[in-house]
């Protein structure tokens, strides 16, 4: 099951950069098994983002406290996906943000110390990280985008579309703080989709 994992993970950095062979295997090695269960925090504020996980199955989730202790979710990972606090990783400070498997995960990382070496051998492996730093920023920019053109309910639709058995997954508190509503109004939203 593994070898099919690495394959998907093989495949996603191909569509973001094509990959030789000879890179791939530079690549492989370093690349560690990590499973979560349900709940377990991978990652608490406050610490030092260490890895860039590649989720090949489960759903987890990103988020933060603001100052008057509450939570806010900014985002949610499925499969075949990279995460991690990108800010702290390649800063090397603090998290802002923590991270939580919503459910049981699976998936393989690779050290800030390893992805260091692998960018310093290879002009390929630094073309890989700057792909996919600038694809996370345009997820972001289109998320933000989203949340102020369209309404709280064509945005839960389109993610339910999109990932329609993972969703239910997610706990409708955290859901309805993702898209900035109360959980009530989800409630309704979801009821009115399920009318139509």
């Amino acid at each position: 099951m593994k070898k099919i994992y690495k394959n998907q993970i093989r495949g996603f950095i191909n569509s973001v950069v094509p990959i030789t062979d000879k890179e791939w295997e530079r690549f492989d090695r370093r690349l560690i098994y990590k499973e979560y269960q349900k709940n377990e925090q991978i990652l608490h504020a406050g610490k030092v983002e260490n890895y860039i996980y590649f989720l090949v199955e489960g759903v987890t989730r990103i988020f933060h406290y603001n100052k008057n202790d509450i939570e806010y979710t900014l985002r949610f990972n499925f499969p075949i996906s990279v995460f991690n606090s990108y800010v702290s990783f390649i800063s090397r400070t603090p998290s802002m943000v923590n991270i939580d498997a919503l459910s049981d995960v699976k998936s393989f990382r690779i050290s800030y110390d390893n992805m260091q070496s692998l960018y310093k051998g290879s002009a390929l492996a630094e073309r890989v990280g700057r792909r996919m730093i600038e694809l996370l920023y345009i997820q972001r920019e289109i998320k933000e985008i989203q949340m102020h053109s369209k309404t709280a309910e064509d945005f839960y639709f389109e993610l339910a579309n999109n990932n329609k058995d993972l969703i239910q997954q997610i706990p409708q508190k955290y859901l309805a703080s993702y898209l900035g509503i109360a959980p009530e109004s989800l409630s309704r939203i979801r009821k009115n989709l399920a009318n139509c």
